[in-house]
């Protein structure tokens, strides 16, 4: 799994926050369904899927970052990183003052064409840590 995130890493010239390195090499995402909520309590929701690092057939942090950051749809500091129930995104900052915060991003509140801002987000932990910590099982 190093590998695939160093070669991630690599082709974007990003780097991934420790914590989130840390979580993905040791395996410790969830794999079943779980709910999130952010720190201003104005947003909860369910998590259904964390992607991989790279993927063949499907969504990753590869594809995601390629669509929606490098696409404009999102600042490129940030990091799609998992698909909540209802279409949006939970996103991770790769760098700047926020680097790892962790962030729920209402993409189905944003206008056509999207902001491109951080005007839809919501932030859920100061890191990925605090983030896994407080995650819960239905």
């Amino acid at each position: 799994m190093n590998d695939v995130v160093h070669q991630f890493e690599q082709h974007f010239g990003v780097q991934l926050p420790a914590a989130l390195r840390n979580a993905v090499t040791a395996g410790r995402l969830p794999c079943e369904n779980v709910m999130f909520e952010t720190e201003d309590k104005k947003v909860a929701g369910w998590i259904t899927e964390f992607w991989p690092v790279v993927s063949e057939d499907g969504e990753s942090y590869a594809s995601e970052y390629e669509e929606l950051s490098l696409g404009g749809l999102l600042p490129e500091n940030l990091l799609p990183v998992a698909f909540v129930a209802n279409g949006d995104r939970i996103v991770v900052s790769l760098r700047g003052p926020d680097c790892g915060n962790v962030y729920y991003w209402g993409w189905s509140e944003e206008p056509e064409p999207e902001s491109n801002s951080y005007r839809h987000m919501r932030r859920i932990a100061a890191d990925f840590d605090g983030f896994l910590a407080g995650l819960t099982r239905g």
